[in-house]
């Protein structure tokens, strides 16, 4: 009996060595090359236009050149918010925020409200008391919660960003780019929640304590004046200039400009929507991969389910530019080499990485497809077995 059990062991051990995939693969698409985009007369010293699922690079000036941000800083307030916290989360109003100087929510010591409604009563009137409010009620303090947002900025590439407070008050060791601010206007649009408070024209904001509502309308203009805008955050003090990062989709295509110290308010909003316009002109989407074409199946340790299958968050799709010939996309699967228990339905466990003329230009996450909750299953017992027994020769 003691043989035959050890025999059904490594008969497994050996079927699973066989259909062990690659952590990684490289899938070549079609080649194509950019065409370059007419100059323009940006009264805004840096600007930037990317296509949103990518990351693409379709026009920029000085695109790494550090400005002031002003309040699209509250873009990635708003991000660790939506991450961190659960939108009936109670939140009593400080001295603190009820003191900051600048554009307001009229918040007063004492008041009360849900994340949700100081989250969306912040990104539409830009108050600057509202993201102070929810800086210290996620971070316990103000730098606490500032050291939050740097660590997330470098985790998204924004290397050249550097914040000091959560709403973009001007300092000088407050800073960041277009490319910079493009890449969390980007990130933050991938968050179905975050679209939904951008997007909005006007919303009716609720107070807990004490019981009051107030009309709010988006400082974005593009919402009432382009008919693809759908987002994301003004920007304005007399160091900052007039900054916007504006996001707009037409015909499948989402672009997300960011023009960073025009020469006045008004024409942030003119700027952000000639480049918007360019590139719809410009560009359009090639379909690349159906999620069910990359699904692959991982093994999972320690759980009750041997293996699950993991597919992309969404098909994959790149952008092209008029005329392009001769580069190349690819995409790069990254994924462990298993899973250890629990695991649930939806949660990140790898990425598809896209790939434009070898350099990463964006990346779609690759998602569990069913839970597997912690116990006991002959097969994953034997994987993991093949698994330590192959990590010993491997470090022998």
């Amino acid at each position: 009996m003691l043989l035959q059990f050890t025999y059904l062991i490594f008969a497994v051990i050996f079927s699973l060595s066989s259909l062990t995939s690659a952590s990684a693969q490289d899938i070549s698409l079609q080649q194509f090359s950019s065409g370059a985009p007419p100059e323009y007369g940006l009264t805004a010293k840096s600007a930037i236009l990317i296509e949103a699922s990518t990351g693409r690079v379709i026009f920029e000036k000085n695109a790494d050149v550090h400005e002031y941000p002003a309040s699209m800083t509250k873009m990635m307030t708003a991000v660790l918010s939506l991450e961190m916290t659960n939108p009936n989360d109670i939140v009593h109003i400080s001295d603190e925020a009820t003191n900051v100087d600048g554009s307001s929510l009229y918040l007063e010591k004492g008041d009360i409200m849900h994340m949700d409604e100081l989250r969306q009563g912040m990104m539409l009137v830009s108050g600057n008391d509202a993201a102070v409010a929810i800086a210290d009620a996620i971070g316990g303090t103000t730098s606490a919660f500032v050291d939050l947002m740097n660590k997330k900025a470098q985790s998204l590439g924004a290397v050249n960003t550097h914040f000091v407070n959560p709403n973009g008050l001007p300092d000088p060791n407050h800073y960041s780019t277009a490319r910079d601010m493009a890449k969390i206007a980007a990130y933050a649009y991938e968050n179905e929640d975050f679209r939904k408070i951008v997007s909005a024209k006007e919303k009716e904001i609720h107070w807990l304590t004490p019981d009051k509502k107030m009309v709010f309308e988006n400082t974005n203009h593009l919402l009432w004046n382009y008919p693809y805008a759908n987002g994301i955050k003004t920007g304005y003090t007399d160091d900052a200039g007039g900054c916007l990062a504006a996001s707009a989709t037409r015909n499948g295509v989402t672009l997300i400009a960011v023009v960073m110290h025009t020469e006045d308010g008004q024409n942030r909003f003119s700027e952000a929507q000639e480049l918007l316009d360019y590139g719809f002109k410009n560009v359009r989407m090639q379909p690349g991969y159906k999620k069910t074409d990359l699904m692959q199946s991982i093994h999972v340790h320690n759980g009750k389910t041997a293996k699950i299958n993991v597919v992309p968050q969404s098909d994959i799709s790149y952008p092209l530019i008029d005329g392009e010939s001769g580069t190349s996309y690819s995409i790069k699967v990254n994924l462990p080499q298993y899973l250890e228990a629990p695991v649930k339905t939806g949660d990140k466990v790898g990425s598809v990485d896209i790939f434009y003329n070898n350099n990463k230009v964006g990346e779609v996450p690759m998602t569990a497809d069913r839970s597997s909750g912690t116990g006991f299953n002959l097969e994953s017992l034997c994987y993991a077995l093949y698994d330590s027994i192959t990590s010993l020769f491997a470090t022998a």
